[in-house]
């Protein structure tokens, strides 16, 4: 039984061994040793029987299943190799460091006409570099236990700390990051939601008055992402980091993010040799001094949070000041609490302004919407489902993590569509094109809220925009809020 599935990647190596009669003959001596009882040896022919007889059982039931499924020829099982994209290793390099990244992929799925598929991009460590934008394939690489984020791309992250040292965000599943997570959980729990939703609403109303409405009457325009980009930081300095941050550091940080993103998010972790060329590239070093201005105003959140009478307790600081794991240094809390900024406010506001954007260019949604929400008391819009399906609907077509998440197979795997993937292959999972495949979202590319009043099985299983298994989001319940 075993012996025939092609079920996963470990039967079928043993499947299509060269010589299976001998894997047979191995697993029927077994047998005979599991009969076979020292203390008895009246019974040692009988067993010797036994065992000889399900040998050649076995051996005769793998000739029969070989000549009935090669129709009597018998032939090897080869293994399936993806379709491989025709850009060049140069091309490849340019196109997974630029910001048109999703849309290229998706494009080169349509071209291929294989939602999975190889890049031409050599990456040490790694003997091929695929994109898996099959939903059943990137959920199991997601839920594999075996499966890793790999060093070789979000080490990257690990240059922009001043210890060179792995956040949470960055660091490979084993006993500190299980500390790590652990440890800071409770700090997205209901309790705190309810808490920072009524902050982000304080911020919310107070822009509207003071931001908003004078711009609206003096006809003016203004860029919505910058606009969220504070308010959500307002709001996430207030209640994950108990600091009052200024406009001054608002606008640094926003800044000097953009720098620090396009080199180590970007460029070197499509390029990784770059950090050695950091005396000869200005984007480099102007992203390393952006890295030292970030890492002090974190600085001064720790120092504010030490100087405070009564912290609140169950906060992202209170619960990373508290953990053992970080040793009270102070750098290393700095990268987490860094990381967790970044995660915490870029996300919210981007996903917010693009749902903003498609309700804009669909009036006709955006009324509906509207007329939904008058009819309830603004604490009660939570409970909108036409809400919920405004927003996943815009998650859906411009998901959070766009570009790619990265993933190290920790085992051999075979796909969907029988492709053969090898322990160790750098796996990019992007989200932009697995969220736009029509073959599971019906008209994929239009903005239909009401496609989730009663979505199917296969939607439901390949909408995943904060990933699945052990690294998803940590902080999605307050995303989703």
């Amino acid at each position: 039984k075993t012996t025939l599935s092609l079920d996963s990647a470990e039967t079928y190596r043993l499947s299509t061994h060269e010589n299976a009669s001998k894997q047979l003959l191995k697993m029927s001596t077994i047998t005979m040793a599991t009969f076979y009882n020292p203390t008895q040896w009246h019974y040692q022919e009988v067993t010797l029987a036994v065992g000889t007889v399900t040998a050649a059982l076995s051996f005769l039931l793998y000739k029969v299943y070989v000549t009935v499924s090669t129709n009597g020829k018998e032939k090897k099982f080869t293994k399936k190799s993806l379709p491989k994209s025709s850009m060049s290793i140069l091309e490849t390099i340019q196109m997974m460091a630029g910001r048109k990244l999703p849309i290229q992929l998706f494009d080169m799925a349509k071209d291929l006409g294989s939602w999975n598929f190889e890049l031409n991009l050599p990456v040490p460590g790694h003997p091929k570099v695929v994109v898996v934008a099959e939903a059943e394939d990137a959920r199991s690489i997601f839920r594999d236990s075996l499966t890793e984020k790999p060093k070789s791309i979000y080490g990257q992250l690990m240059e922009m700390s001043p210890t060179k040292s792995p956040s949470m965000f960055a660091m490979q599943t084993g006993a500190e990051w299980h500390r790590r997570r652990k440890g800071t959980a409770p700090a997205f729990s209901q309790t705190h939601i309810r808490r920072m939703n009524q902050v982000a609403v304080k911020h919310t109303e107070k822009w509207l008055k003071e931001i908003l409405t004078p711009m609206v009457q003096n006809n003016e325009s203004f860029d919505v992402v910058k606009e969220l980009l504070k308010v959500v930081l307002r709001a996430f300095s207030e209640t994950a980091l108990q600091y009052d941050i200024s406009d001054e550091e608002i606008y640094m940080f926003i800044t000097e993010w953009d720098l620090i993103a396009k080199e180590y998010v970007l460029k070197s972790a499509a390029n990784p040799f770059r950090k050695y060329l950091t005396a000869i590239l200005p984007e480099r070093r102007r992203a390393v001094q952006a890295c030292d201005s970030v890492y002090k105003l974190f600085h001064r959140i720790i120092n504010n949070y030490r100087n405070l009478d009564s912290p609140m307790e169950g906060t992202v600081i209170d619960l990373i000041m508290k953990n053992p794991t970080f040793k009270n240094d102070e750098n290393i809390i700095a990268s987490e609490l860094f990381l967790y900024m970044v995660a915490g406010h870029d996300t919210t506001a981007i996903s917010v302004s693009w749902i903003l954007m498609e309700l804009g260019k669909n009036p006709q949604e955006q009324r509906s919407l509207r007329e939904a929400l008058s009819k309830m008391k603004p604490e009660e819009w939570s409970k909108s489902e036409l809400l919920r399906n405004v927003a996943r609907e815009g998650m859906r077509l411009h998901p959070v993590s766009s570009h790619a998440i990265a993933r190290e197979l920790g085992r051999d795997m075979i796909t969907k569509k029988g492709y053969f993937l090898q322990k160790g292959t750098l796996a990019f999972l992007p989200f932009y094109v697995i969220f736009r495949n029509n073959e599971i979202f019906e008209d994929a590319e239009a903005f239909l809220p009401s496609r989730w009043e009663n979505p199917t099985e296969s939607m439901k299983r390949a909408f995943i925009p904060f990933a699945t298994g052990v690294q998803n989001c940590v902080g999605q319940a307050l995303a989703n809020a």
